[in-house]
């Protein structure tokens, strides 16, 4: 294939009738080489890429009358006669032809010239094969920015693998898409045609496509219809006609009180993709399938099937579970006949639970430290892959690391992995998370973790000079065990400084799982803390270690003085079995529970117990600023920072607030040991730039940190 560059006016140029932007219009017939430059072919084709009211090309009437036509995208001919054929670009010539028709007429073209129509800029493709030319198109359609129809995609990709014999490898690799969308592609298409070829085929439109799609995408309707993914074609021809009419408007004679027949056009009963999965929920229900037919309405037949009994199920497992959190919440008015009703609804909730040991209850017993001494933190970071995360890799860490980003950023995942690198192979540490991560209260199901834990974790680091990582995987068991319901086995397999430790849990579907390890060490003593989260036993053992340090009246003192003067102790005591926090205030006469309180001050309170409770480890605080008011945080940051240093806690936190980055300029501490970092989006990847400099005020500045 040979090219070479030339100039062309305008009214040389052929349109091409048999683009694939057409194929799927209703009114679209192919044309042959010879017809090519017919008049009113050619007058077709500009209507059909103008569209109604010119719809179609006001975008780019816009930008060349604004900015003049611009060579950026080449424009693609052949020659046919003495004219030239686009094979790329028709949009564009186009309107260049409807814009030269208003030039003629003397209106206002804006910054085109007469040149810009009498001398078109072009690339003349000489000898190109026709299979090339399909690829060509596809990589600007398909794999590029301006995409076509998903019909058209199929219909080009179809050509390449039957039309003109290029393997699945060969597309793919050509177009630069997986064999799963090609695949898919290639089975819509082919029910297409099966459509087509039916009594309702001249029904079918371009919005059509998805429901096929996710017909060949659903198992139990493809069963339904004896389809072979083999052969790209649906076998039970009776099941295949039914659902046609279910797609289709279809037309049915009925008699009027007076004999006389009339045709009553009936719409289809599924017009929208999502339809097909309910659809799938009753399809081997034939009682439920002719009452929708009877009905002419998918609602009647959901109703009328079993599946709604499943449906009101889940409806009533939500409610409950919404409820008897409420309940909870308000659980100091009951009285004496409500916790009677509520010993009742237990017996009837206790008749519902089957026998089940696959449940996961974390244990709280703490892994031995690997160091005797810690002379330094982190000093860097490396994240392979953990959750959205991939190759981040963070440096220059100080005692006090800020990471700042939008929602949806992975600040939290950052902060995770650092906790998760210093807690080695425990692999209860990584089954907290999940449990948080999964909102769950208590325990969860091992099929839930097996099903949701879908990607390795991969995390590295140097800490107190010794380079540690951590590799998290799921996969079957090559140990012999009983496999009689065995779901998966996840492995922890950490590195310290060369010395390997190991420890993996097996997961059944309908007995507890098996916890496997010969040694369990840590880095350092760490905590997570989140405002989505609450860990009671945690803070209790916090709470002893902070008045044991003669810490907690400190605590207290910070409390008295920049949230409530009235609050003279906090205590923890036991209440109806119940370990709590109750504070006494000179303004109420009763002692009350410090959930009582405003979020802010339990905030702050968890936060402060937990700076002391990691004494020479690392404290991880995601969303630092929530429900901590504005006015505090200036206070409360320098009080992280000096309990930072007095206690030798490395601190990792996230904000999206201005006014937290902020609080920590006005603090008046020392920034020497505060490092930031800013989590952005580039190319569909999230990136970690660290932020030189030893303000944070010109760092702010520099990089517009108002990120709310």
């Amino acid at each position: 294939m040979e090219t070479k560059r030339i100039t062309r006016h305008i009214d040389r140029l052929l349109l091409d009738p048999n683009n694939y932007r057409f194929i799927d219009r209703a009114d679209y017939k192919l044309v042959l080489d010879d017809q090519l430059a017919d008049e009113r072919v050619q007058q077709r084709t500009f209507n059909f890429l103008l569209g109604k009211n010119n719809d179609n090309i006001r975008d780019l009437q816009s930008s060349f009358t604004t900015n003049g036509f611009l060579d950026i995208d080449q424009i693609q001919v052949k020659a046919v006669g003495d004219k030239y054929l686009v094979l790329e670009g028709n949009r564009r010539v186009a309107t260049l032809k409807h814009l030269y028709e208003e030039f003629k007429k003397g209106n206002d073209v804006g910054k085109l010239l007469e040149s810009d129509f009498k001398s078109v800029n072009l690339v003349e493709i000489i000898g190109e094969d026709a299979a090339h030319h399909l690829i060509t198109m596809g990589l600007h359609h398909i794999s590029g920015k301006k995409r076509w129809s998903a019909v058209n995609e199929a219909q080009l990709i179809s050509d390449l693998i039957y039309k003109y014999k290029k393997s699945e490898d060969e597309v793919c690799e050509s177009l630069g898409i997986s064999k799963y969308k090609l695949r898919k592609s290639v089975r819509a298409l082919s029910l297409i045609e099966q459509y087509k070829a039916s009594d309702f085929g001249d029904q079918f439109k371009t919005d059509m496509y998805s429901i096929f799609e996710s017909v060949i995408g659903n198992p139990v309707i493809k069963q339904w219809l004896g389809w072979s993914d083999d052969d790209y074609y649906a076998y039970n021809d009776n099941n295949l006609q039914r659902f046609f009419t279910w797609i289709s408007r279809t037309e049915e004679v009925e008699h009027d009180e007076n004999g006389v027949e009339q045709s009553i056009i009936k719409e289809p009963i599924i017009s929208q993709y999502r339809q097909i999965k309910e659809l799938s929920e009753f399809i081997n229900d034939e009682k439920a399938v002719k009452k929708m037919e009877e009905s002419r309405s998918l609602v009647e037949g959901y109703t009328y099937s079993d599946a709604i009994g499943e449906a009101r199920l889940r409806n009533a497992l939500n409610n409950i579970k919404s409820e008897v959190q409420t309940a909870f919440n308000f659980s100091e008015y009951m009285t004496t006949p409500d916790y009677e009703q509520i010993n009742k609804l237990k017996d009837k909730l206790d008749r519902l639970i089957p026998t089940s040991q696959a449940i996961f209850t974390i244990n709280e017993k703490k892994s031995a430290p690997y160091f005797q001494t810690i002379s330094k933190h982190f000093e860097e970071l490396n994240i392979v892959n953990y959750r959205k995360l991939s190759d981040v890799n963070i440096k220059h860490l100080s005692k006090v690391n800020i990471f700042a980003g939008g929602n949806n950023m992975g600040k939290t995942s950052i902060l995770e992995a650092f906790y998760l690198l210093t807690q080695l192979n425990d692999i209860n540490v990584f089954l907290d998370l999940e449990k948080y991560r999964g909102k769950f209260y208590n325990g969860f199901h091992s099929k839930w973790i097996d099903k949701n834990f879908i990607s390795t974790i991969d995390i590295s680091g140097t800490f107190n000079d010794i380079f540690s990582s951590l590799l998290v995987t799921k996969d079957e068991t090559t140990e012999n065990i009983e496999k009689t319901s065995y779901l998966s086995t996840i492995k922890a397999e950490a590195t310290v400084n060369g010395n390997d430790l190991l420890s993996s849990i097996h997961l059944y579907g309908n007995r507890e799982p098996e916890l496997r390890y010969l040694k369990s060490q840590m880095l350092c003593q760490a905590s997570f803390t989140s405002p989505y989260r609450y860990n009671g036993e945690l803070l209790r053992k916090a709470h002893a270690y902070a008045v044991q340090e003669k810490f907690f009246d400190e605590v207290i003192d910070f409390i008295r003085l920049h949230l409530d003067n009235s609050i003279e102790k906090i205590e923890l005591v036991s209440d109806e079995g119940e370990s709590r926090f109750l504070v006494t205030s000179s303004s109420l006469d009763k002692v009350i529970d410090i959930t009582k309180y405003g979020e802010g001050l339990q905030r702050i309170f968890e936060i402060a117990l937990l700076m002391c409770y990691n004494n020479n480890g690392i404290l991880c605080i995601d969303e630092i600023d929530s429900a901590v008011h504005k006015g505090l945080l200036v206070d409360f940051t320098r009080f992280i920072q000096e309990s930072a240093e007095r206690f030798n806690v490395q601190v990792f936190l996230s904000t999206h607030s201005k006014e937290c980055i902020d609080a920590f300029v006005e603090n008046g501490y020392p920034d020497k040991e505060l490092t930031a970092f800013a989590l952005n989006e580039e190319n569909g990847k999230i990136v970690c730039k660290y932020l030189e400099g030893n303000k944070l005020q010109q760092l702010v500045e520099s990089i517009n940190l108002d990120i709310r």
